[in-house]
């Protein structure tokens, strides 16, 4: 009770304490019902990671069977009837396997259920007919994701996606099979990364597990133990509970139905949701305590400190006074006097500037250090007065005093444009952002953004701070992208005239052939006529590489003579590298045929002659080789009784004089983007899609090149059985092209309009002609006689052709649709013509083309009526 007593609350010592109780009491109040907080939101936040990630591996489970279909899809769309003809396609499917790497096997199995050919070999007599999904794709006829089984070929754990195929007439003819590794399959989900001890199960609608984060290899393929019963539904297929996981281990649940019947289990161990929780209040209570404590502490010695300096200092006035006894104010606490307080804060005032001067400073110097930026502090005259390390890395310094010692005049390109900017910064005391060229120390330009300010010294002398960006590869990105679109819109700028040039050629052609089918056979002008025609086809010839160069034609794989094909384009090769520059050719006497699409092929040849024109910029020559070559991955190969390789190709290589390549750039020259030309003179694209034509054939490209010593370009592709010709007409026996039906003509260009109704109309059609969609939509709503085709323009002002055939779907069901162009552009338009090619008749085209065409559609009829694309 005596230490109670003595407690007063108007002494400095009183007011301490209860200070010192008020902030403790709250805080340390605080502190619990944060605790209290954090501990009761750990379990909702628990449910919301599972079910977060739940959906996160359903996202990646989606896009992975998805993207696997379509890519199955894409590989088997035209060489299916191969393989299953064939019955030789082991090489193909080792070939999926390597194109999809996440595929274990690869084989196709025909109606029977045998197998026909696989990546892998099986044993001996092994049939698809028993498997589980083979009973129920022939009713399907649709992608089918097979339940996890043992494979009979890989001998592991496997899921099969069975891609069926189809005849002509829709019937299952057999099926394409991509079997995926279990153990490997959750790391193909993408997009997923989870904290280590969160365990993540997929598995089917049987509870067989699919793919497990943890300990894989002991339950993939094994079904998991029935549900404990404690699972809270939260919405249609989702769930969260809690209990144990196989190990023992408590956890909280979260379970989502996915696609395919599949369930996803993500468990989020007790220890991750109320541990941290735990520790973190028991930290905070400590910390809290701590700080009471502290603050009682240094409130003590504080208040010790305080009155023995105020003890001295007023036996030190006392002393001063000689004696005299300075009187204290009525009410002030026992340990303050007005002098006191006063010197005090005197004294923290001085003490907290300083402070405060010495913060700023450390501040302002971590920051000038630490900067990602280039920082420097420069003179009007050239000096640099202070540079932080990030601009002399930036500058290719190795330290600040390297830098500092060079100056700013050793940076600039061009030293006159930084005087300009010194005096217009000296007059106007602003430094406006520039771009300038800067070099690095090793004499390499680079890019640079520089701003700042002007500045007075302490001694009144100017100064500037100066911030500075490496801008470098952001030019360099606008300048690929201005190089990018620049190429789209002449590829837009092709087509378009493609088009109107095929109209014309349309238009010329068919009227040589009505008027030579009005000329007597001994008619002198069939000559001139002949020519004519002639003439068109070489014009054809040309848009067609005109197309094929600008990628506006789908893309075409045939057989074709490298050794023929090469004459034709030599001839627009010449122009291209121009005159200072002589083209040699030296090719083989043997035939070389080779698969592959014949655009491509000619856009490879000319991005090798474009280079190689570009490597001599004062003339010189190029030679085109091709010859028989064994493949140059296979140099190890066996050799046959005469000495040749047993797998042999087709070798074309472009030799140039040229300045040629180092090392360094020879390992770079397939990268997109990569250029050794000018900022400005090239896209670096040239090489790479070379490459990627090359490649997508299943061939190679090796460059040989020494500096100054010029380049060589050889490119293998594998050898076809012969050389092909054009695609086999639409029908395999001859049609009569006459006919007496109704047929609607739709065409905005006057003269292919007048042409097709004429030639129609010399065949015995009853032919009506109208110049765009919505004119051909009125006929149809009010002619009283039904016509039996329409054979309309694709691409047509306003209403064009695929929308009118969508419209003629509901409106006539029962009318075919023929579409004719010039060029198909949309990706839509593309795929559709790319798999029924009988909708669209190319111009230009020839009268009995025509007219064959049409017969062929009215033969069809209704089994063509239906296949207009919708998309």
């Amino acid at each position: 009770m005596s230490r109670l007593r003595a407690l007063n609350t108007d002494s400095m010592r009183g007011q301490l304490v209860v200070l010192v109780a008020a902030l403790a009491i709250p805080l340390f109040a605080l502190q619990v019902w944060a605790g209290y907080r954090e501990y009761s939101g750990a379990r909702e936040r628990a449910e919301t990671d599972a079910m977060a990630f739940a959906e996160a591996t359903n996202l990646g489970v989606t896009q992975f069977l998805n993207t696997s279909e379509d890519l199955l899809a894409s590989m088997t769309s035209q060489f299916a009837d191969d393989w299953l003809a064939a019955g030789d396609c082991e090489a193909d499917m080792v070939v999926l396997t390597q194109l999809f790497p996440f595929l274990v096997n690869a084989l196709t199995v025909d109606a029977s259920g045998a197998i026909v050919c696989s990546a892998k070999p099986g044993p001996p007599g092994t049939t698809a007919e028993d498997w589980p999904w083979f009973s129920t794709i022939h009713e399907t006829l649709d992608f089918t994701l097979g339940e996890p089984v043992m494979g009979t070929f890989s001998q592991t754990w496997i899921l099969p996606m069975v891609l069926p195929l189809t005849g002509t007439d829709g019937e299952f003819i057999g099926a394409v099979v991509g079997t995926v590794s279990l153990l490997d399959l959750s790391r193909y989900f993408g997009g997923v990364t989870l904290p280590e001890d969160y365990l993540v199960t997929v598995a089917t609608g049987d509870r067989v597990v699919v793919a497990r984060s943890h300990d894989a290899a002991e339950w993939v393929g094994r079904p998991l133990p029935a549900n404990s019963g404690s699972d809270r539904p939260i919405s249609p297929g989702r769930s969260v509970a809690t209990g144990p996981d196989l190990t023992g281990v408590n956890r909280t649940w979260g379970q989502l139905d996915i696609e395919h019947g599949w369930i996803v289990f993500v468990g989020v161990p007790d220890d991750s949701v109320y541990g941290p929780a735990l520790a973190e209040a028991v930290r905070n209570a400590l910390i809290s305590l701590l700080i009471i404590v502290l603050g009682v502490v240094l409130a003590g010695r504080s208040y010790a400190r305080i009155e023995a300096a105020m003890k001295e200092l007023a036996a030190g006035i006392r002393t001063t006074a000689r004696g005299a006894v300075v009187p204290l104010p009525s009410g002030t606490p026992t340990e303050v006097t007005a002098i006191v307080d006063q010197f005090n804060e005197t004294l923290a005032g001085r003490d907290r500037a300083e402070a405060a001067e010495r913060v700023a400073r450390g501040r302002f110097q971590s920051i000038f250090d630490n900067a990602v930026f280039g920082l420097y502090v420069s003179t009007p005259d050239g000096r640099f007065l202070q540079a932080n390390p990030a601009l002399a890395s930036m500058l290719g310094y190795e330290s600040v005093d390297d830098l500092i010692e060079a100056g700013p005049r050793s940076l600039y390109m061009d030293t006159a444009l930084r005087e300009e900017i010194v005096q217009e910064a000296l007059i106007s005391g602003r430094v406006p952002t520039h771009d300038f060229e800067w070099l690095r120390r090793d004499s390499t330009p680079i890019s640079v953004r520089v701003g700042g300010k002007a500045i007075r010294g302490p001694d009144g002398e100017t100064a500037f701070e100066m911030i500075v960006q490496d801008i470098t590869e952001q030019k360099r990105t606008e300048e690929q992208l201005r190089q990018t679109q620049k190429m789209e819109a002449i590829g837009q700028l092709a087509g378009g005239i493609a088009h109107d040039f095929n109209n014309l050629l349309t238009v010329i052609n068919g009227n040589v052939e009505l008027l030579e089918d009005d000329l007597a056979d001994d008619e002198l002008r069939r000559d001139d006529l002949a020519h004519i025609s002639k003439a068109t086809k070489r014009a054809s010839s040309l848009t067609q590489r005109l197309l094929a160069f600008t990628r506006k034609t789908p893309r075409s794989v045939v057989a074709f003579d490298v050794n023929e094909t090469l004459p034709d384009l030599e001839r627009m090769l010449v122009p291209l590298i121009g005159e200072k520059i002589a083209l040699t050719t030296d090719l083989s006497s043997e035939s070389l045929p080779v698969s592959i699409d014949s655009g491509e092929f000619e856009q490879a040849v000319v991005n090798l002659m474009l280079n190689a024109r570009d490597a001599m910029p004062d003339g010189g020559s190029v030679t085109i080789r091709t010859r028989l070559s064994p493949d140059p991955r296979n140099r190890g190969g066996a050799e046959n009784s005469q000495g040749d390789v047993s797998e042999v190709g087709v070798l074309l290589s472009v030799t140039d004089r040229g300045i040629g390549m180092d090392a360094a750039t020879r390992s770079r020259v397939f990268e997109p983007f990569f250029t050794t030309k000018p900022m400005g003179e090239g896209t670096g694209l040239g090489l790479s899609t070379v490459y990627g034509i090359v490649r997508q054939a299943g061939g190679t490209i090796d460059v040989e090149s020494e500096v100054s010593e010029g380049t060589t370009v050889s490119i293998w592709l594998p050898r076809a059985e012969a050389a092909g010709s054009a695609p086999a007409p639409l029908e395999a026996t001859p049609v009569d092209p006459t006919g007496q039906e109704r047929i609607l003509v739709v065409e905005d260009d006057e003269l292919v309009r007048s042409f097709v109704q004429r030639a129609l109309q010399e065949a015995g059609y009853d032919v009506t002609a109208v110049t765009d969609g919505a004119a051909a939509l009125e006929r149809m709503r009010t002619d009283s006689e039904p016509f039996d085709l329409v054979l309309t323009d694709v691409v047509m002002p306003g209403l064009g052709g695929l929308e009118l055939a969508q419209r003629l779907r509901l409106l006539e069901p029962e009318t075919p649709v023929l579409l004719m162009s010039g060029y198909v552009d949309e990706p839509v338009q593309v795929t559709e013509f790319e798999h029924r090619p009988y909708l669209l008749l190319h111009k230009p085209f020839s009268t009995s083309e025509l007219r064959t065409r049409v017969r062929s559609i009215l033969n069809g009829r209704p089994a063509t009526s239906h296949t207009i694309p919708t998309n």
